[in-house]
């Protein structure tokens, strides 16, 4: 089969692009009612896409309307219907577009990332985590499919257990029963140093992440204590260029915040907590500080709706103690175009999310939405205005 780039909706012309795949190959078999085409190289396309034959198979179903079979071992995978190579050909790059290309920087150099139902790319080039399209019907057999090879696992597990744990248990009973009480005694202190040890480290992790920055801003943190550390400098790192660049332009702000990221090797979103930490507080009315850096937020957001509900989480972040300006630079933020009016409504909606920090508190999130409240109502109502005008 002869390779071409993989590509999404937009094609790749540049001839020296390392990321190939097979062109799609279909066998149109029976007749009738019976007919159905039989993706030849499923395996081998699905395999430079680093993705599953099934899953594969299965969106040409879903964009098809058409039922699909599969069957690994014979290599067999059929979607009812005769489809001309041309339009499966096409049904890959939807595919391709959707849930192989980074959102962030366009590369297929993701993975999926499964928690509580959503399904993210983490993308191994710029290690940016973007949700899918979850409105999608293949995200319910992904789903599935996952849950599949949990229960499989689990399976597996037991079945091991179960060989080797009647030996090495009666092995482990002859060697406790040969112990002395002395070294029983020495046994038990060494575990209850470790357990001493092991809550200290615990202690001092949570003690870094309730500090709080001197403008009385929540420490920002992604997932683990280095994290928030590495934040934390490249936020402070960015408010020195500030104050030595303070008519700064903003495409030097933006690349100066993108290489502190990447330095950091921070994720993709986090170049908008490294703006919105360096850049607002308290005095964000008084100084006009949310007019000032649009052109920045505008660059890096770009209308791109995940990023936008990463701004909210900043600024929460930043606002977490201090709830009356909160709702203000909500406000100021969709009056410049930064977020837009679903985004917030989501927001509002939403319980806690992957987007909401660490560090906020359920208590804390609760002030900040009723702080929101007027605002949301606003909103809510001048859509509901819009509706009955268009009656």
């Amino acid at each position: 089969m002869p390779l071409i780039n993989i590509s999404g909706a937009n094609p790749v012309i540049d001839p020296e692009y390392r990321y190939k795949m097979p062109t799609v190959a279909g066998k149109v078999e029976g007749r009738g009612n019976g007919i159905k085409t039989v993706i030849v190289n499923c395996q081998e396309l699905a395999l430079s896409l680093h993705r599953e034959s099934g899953e594969l198979n299965k969106f040409f179903g879903c964009e098809l309307g058409a039922q699909t079979t599969m069957n690994e071992k014979d290599d067999r995978f059929v979607v009812n219907g005769s489809h001309t190579d041309a339009i499966l050909q096409e049904m890959v790059h939807r595919y391709v577009e959707k849930f192989v290309l980074c959102p962030n920087c366009g590369l297929p150099e993701t993975k999926y990332k499964i928690k509580n139902g959503l399904i993210h790319h983490v993308c191994a080039a710029c290690g940016a985590k973007e949700l899918v399209d979850m409105q999608h019907k293949l995200c319910t057999f992904i789903l599935s499919q996952q849950k599949k090879k949990k229960a499989e696992e689990k399976k597996g597990d037991k079945n091991s257990k179960r060989k080797d744990g009647g030996k090495k248990d009666k092995k482990e009973k002859k060697e406790n029963l040969s112990c002395s009480d002395s070294d029983s005694v020495q046994k038990t202190r060494k575990d209850k140093k470790k357990d001493k040890k092991e809550k200290k480290k615990k202690k001092e992790k949570k003690s870094k992440k309730k500090e709080t920055s001197d403008d009385g801003a929540t420490d920002v943190e992604n997932v683990s204590v280095d994290d928030a550390s590495l934040l934390k400098e490249s936020i402070e790192s960015i408010k020195k260029y500030l104050d030595n660049n303070p008519q700064f332009n903003a495409d030097a702000l933006v690349e100066t915040i993108v290489n502190e990221q990447m330095a950091a090797g921070l994720k993709s979103f986090d170049k908008i907590h490294i703006l919105v930490g360096a850049s607002f507080n308290n005095l964000v009315i008084k100084e006009m500080q949310v007019p000032k850096f649009v052109p920045v937020l505008q660059k890096m957001v770009g209308g791109n709706l995940t990023m936008e509900r990463h701004v909210i989480a900043a600024v929460e972040g930043v606002y977490a103690n201090n709830t009356n300006t909160f709702p203000v630079v909500l406000k100021q933020l969709y009056d410049n175009d930064i977020l837009q009016e679903d985004t917030i409504l989501e927001w509002a909606g939403d319980g806690r999310t992957e987007y909401t920090l660490d560090t906020i508190n359920e208590e804390s999130r609760a002030l900040l939405r009723s702080a929101a409240e007027p605002v949301v109502n606003w909103l809510e109502q001048a859509d509901s205005d819009e509706e009955s005008d268009e009656e």
